[in-house]
């Protein structure tokens, strides 16, 4: 939508054209519209449909308050490290599985819903990977018997917050390296925050050699910063240093103080360009609605406004971290090791729908010395 309210801008000035193109872009703005609409209601009829399937203990185990903070906590870590809130997918039957998919269709554009179901299946191929570790007793065994058990495509939950009848309402997804966070707002959708990660994040054998679910959030980073300058590389690069993880990941919203790194408004147009690329790559993961409404409050925001940060060394081989932040964009990504990435996309005004619910979560997480206690306890029992 914002594309074309842009292109109507700058078609004005071709005055015979403008009533052709003034019909064009209300009948494009109408299909949006109908398409957004279809979306909700697909997404509220797989949504009753679970609900109604469920039994009582179960609908009870996987429906809370709207404003419960137990909608804002979650994690990337296998359950037995961060339970989540909710029904696990192992816990369903054919059939319900089914509408957690339509749901995860509806609520997500295309690209959107092949990560997330990807990331979902990387699981089974992770068990398959640690098992054959184990088996053949060949590279980290110790790491491989720790974690096997919690591999799986089951180990994913889904939780609704309010109801599918309300004006109001949420509904999320998650396990490992999956956080998928939905608000319906008064025919509004919103899909902030989203935690997207992939290990391996390219399978090096079997069948599934070379699947990867992240590779274009890879690539894109890359490609955007060898195409700057090496004056704008001095500022984007801020230390050859790399964090240990993305920064604003489960619960820790809000730990970036300042923008830091390159600001927008210093690349010429093919750079902009192609951060507006990597940008879209994050943003359409939601449906049509979800990514036209935040695509709109960026560039509301103003394009020339962001900013772009890079820490560690500029090499596909090597572990890096990238930035992109505004006013109303944070986009983490961070490659965990060469073969593990983590990323992480926010609204920063509206995370799960805040300013249209008025109302604001406390997002929690476990600390680093709980998840290592448990996992001392684990491996103590092994």
């Amino acid at each position: 939508m914002t594309c074309l309210l842009t292109t109507l801008r700058f078609f004005k000035v071709i005055r015979p054209l403008r009533k052709t193109i003034s019909i064009l872009v209300f009948l494009a703005l109408l299909l949006f519209h109908i398409e957004a609409h279809s979306n909700l209601v697909d997404l509220k009829t797989a949504s009753d449909e679970l609900l109604n399937s469920l039994s009582k203990e179960m609908k009870t185990k996987a429906q809370y308050e709207l404003k419960n903070d137990a909608r804002a906590t979650w994690s990337n870590l296998p359950i037995f490290l961060s339970p989540p809130a909710g029904v696990t997918m192992s816990e369903l039957s054919d059939e319900q599985r089914v509408y957690v998919y339509k749901m995860l269709q509806s609520s997500l554009s295309s690209q959107g819903y092949h990560k997330a179901s990807s990331i979902i299946r990387l699981d089974d191929i992770l068990y398959e990977i640690e098992s054959r570790t184990i088996e053949r007793g060949v590279g980290n065994v110790a790491m491989a018997k720790l974690f096997v058990e919690s591999r799986s495509s089951g180990n994913y939950a889904v939780a609704f917050f309010g109801s599918p009848e309300d004006t109001n309402w949420g509904w999320k997804l998650t396990g490992h390296h999956l956080a998928i966070n939905v608000t319906v707002s008064d025919g509004r959708i919103g899909v902030m925050p989203g935690f997207y990660g992939s290990n391996p994040r390219v399978v090096q054998d079997g069948p599934y050699s070379g699947f990867s679910p992240l590779s274009k959030e890879h690539s894109l980073g890359l490609k955007f910063v060898n195409e700057l300058s090496p004056d704008q590389l001095e500022i984007a690069v801020v230390t050859e240093a790399k964090p240990g993880d993305v920064i604003e990941g489960p619960g820790q919203r809000n730990s970036l103080s300042k923008y830091e790194g390159l600001q927008s408004k210093k690349l010429n147009s093919e750079q902009l360009v192609s951060l507006q690329n990597l940008v879209l790559e994050f943003v359409r993961n939601g449906n049509a609605d979800a990514a036209g409404a935040h695509l709109d409050a960026i560039a509301t925001a103003g394009w020339n406004n962001l900013w772009f940060s890079w820490r560690g060394p500029i090499d596909p081989k090597e572990d890096f971290y990238y930035r992109v932040h505004g006013e109303r964009l944070l986009i983490e990504y961070n490659l965990q090791n060469p073969n593990h990435d983590h990323a992480v996309v926010r609204d920063p005004l509206n995370d799960y729908g805040e300013n249209w619910i008025t109302h604001h979560y406390k997002e929690e997480h476990p600390s680093q010395e709980e998840v290592m206690r448990k996992l001392g306890l684990r491996a103590a029992r092994n």
